[in-house]
């Protein structure tokens, strides 16, 4: 199948009418991390949660909102809610980086995740 592109003057047209043009990845998103932290890729912890899932942050996208993303997998933050097959749910990075307690609850909700 053939994917047309648009030409500078047709990008140029659809500028001025006011109609931003997107690239649709054709890559599944693996995982979304819900979240008002947007730097939460580069914590260790996430990076070790993220090898156990055996997932690269090219998989992930941190969103605020789930509303409109489309995943495959959701893990929201401030949140202590059952794991499902599609969610994940913990504290905030900041009580995980220092609640052992809040840290054992994610790895207990990634074990089960892994085994569903």
């Amino acid at each position: 199948m053939t994917q047309l592109k648009p030409n500078q003057r047709q990008l140029a047209a659809l500028q001025q009418m006011g109609i931003t043009t997107y690239v649709v990845s054709q890559k599944p998103i693996e995982l979304a991390l819900i979240s008002d932290d947007q730097a939460i890729l580069g914590s260790a912890l996430i990076q070790d949660v993220l090898r156990a899932l055996q997932l690269s942050q090219d998989d992930c996208v941190v969103v605020a909102s789930a509303e409109g993303v489309k995943a495959k997998r959701y893990w929201q933050f401030k949140h202590y809610l059952p794991v499902t097959k599609t969610h994940l749910h913990s504290a905030d990075l900041a009580v995980l980086q220092h609640d052992p307690h809040a840290k054992r609850r994610l790895w207990q909700g990634v074990q089960r995740w892994l085994s569903i």
